[in-house]
């Protein structure tokens, strides 16, 4: 996996950046604003960027945790678990595929 700047990113209101009474979204790398990882200048898009450290670990933490309840599923080996397995699976690489993506 690539290296990202680490979280926990914060989101803080700026103004005048480059534009003289326009108002944005600063993204830092810490609280005390040592690095601006990006500026937006819509809020939403701020809490969302902000967050982006933390839904990636969730990301990864979940395709792990799918991966783990597949093979349980796979075990049992009835009709039904193997159906569950499956559906594990398919979440699992899409979620995959999605992490991989942020990596690359």
């Amino acid at each position: 996996m690539s290296k990202h700047t680490p979280g926990p990113w914060i989101a803080r209101q700026v103004g005048g950046v480059g534009f003289p009474g326009q108002k944005g979204w600063a993204i830092d790398f810490n609280e005390d604003q040592e690095q601006v990882v990006d500026f937006v200048y819509e809020e939403p898009d701020a809490k969302l960027i902000a967050q982006a450290p933390n839904l990636l670990a969730d990301l990864i933490t979940a395709a792990g945790t799918l991966r783990h309840y597949e093979a349980l599923h796979r075990a049992k080996n009835t009709e039904d678990s193997l159906k569950k397995a499956e559906v594990n699976a398919a979440l699992a690489a899409r979620f995959e595929q999605t992490i991989a993506k942020a990596a690359s």
